[in-house]
């Protein structure tokens, strides 16, 4: 009985924390503003004071907000916040899907996935490359099937997740993961757009060719041109900000 009330609260929680996630990150609640006080949360969400204690707790670790007995609970600055985080990325998405979080997005893909590409022609596992292969036609029959937009999303993102495991850096496989919802968004509206599939699957084909062949200058220059036309497909699907 007391695991099933654990896990409604859990389950609770997160939901309301989901829900004052996106409020923040939207800009409902500005930085540097208290949230409502406990009970009036309660009253709104209609739950107990555990639930939202568990969820501003989560809120908190993820720097949105910070609690204190003097002042409350109060909205964290932008630049404290947890961007890697998976919800917090998750709820930027969700909130403000707009140029400039596309440019972030891609200006930090750029910044790891061509080096990660570079990496994983150099020192790539024969399973690594065999990895790469099966999810590059994974792809390759997705289009080919015509399969949901969802399930082709997720051969391209497993297309790059491979790419980035085979680096063998740490650091980006734990960027890559971290970002992995963003990957995931981005990869469905590209893919709900794909207007040209051949060029597409043209695109990441000479990424693998490259990685396959061990030329990494070459792999590298793939997923720039790669990414850097996913980009140009990207940005008019998305409201300007300062519309």
């Amino acid at each position: 009985m007391l695991e099933r009330e654990l896990l409604s609260v859990g389950t609770m929680s997160a939901q309301v924390a989901n829900h004052i996630g996106v409020r923040i990150v939207s800009g409902e609640f500005v930085p540097g503003t208290s949230l409502p006080i406990e009970s009036e949360l309660c009253q709104t969400y209609g739950v107990s004071r555990t639930t939202i204690r568990e969820a501003v707790k989560s809120l908190a670790g993820k720097r949105l907000i910070e609690v204190s007995p003097k002042i409350g609970t109060r909205v964290m600055p932008f630049a404290e916040w947890n961007l890697l985080d998976r919800d917090v990325l998750a709820w930027r998405l969700q909130a403000q899907f707009d140029h400039k979080i596309v440019e972030d997005i891609f200006e930090m893909r750029i910044c790891f996935e061509p080096r990660a590409s570079f990496l994983a022609a150099r020192d790539g596992t024969a399973e690594d490359l065999a990895q790469i292969e099966h999810q590059f036609h994974e792809l390759v029959a997705a289009y080919d099937q015509k399969l949901p937009i969802k399930a082709t999303s997720e051969s391209a993102l497993g297309f790059h997740m491979a790419i980035i495991n085979a680096s063998h850096n740490g650091l980006f496989v734990t960027i890559g993961s971290a970002v992995k919802s963003a990957l995931r968004v981005s990869s469905e509206m590209l893919q709900r757009n794909a207007a040209q599939p051949a060029e597409d699957i043209a695109l990441h084909d000479a990424v693998r060719t490259a990685i396959v062949a061990r030329r990494p200058d070459e792999a590298a220059r793939a997923m720039t041109h790669l990414l850097a036309a996913s980009r140009e497909r990207m940005l008019p699907l998305t409201v300007d900000a300062a519309e």
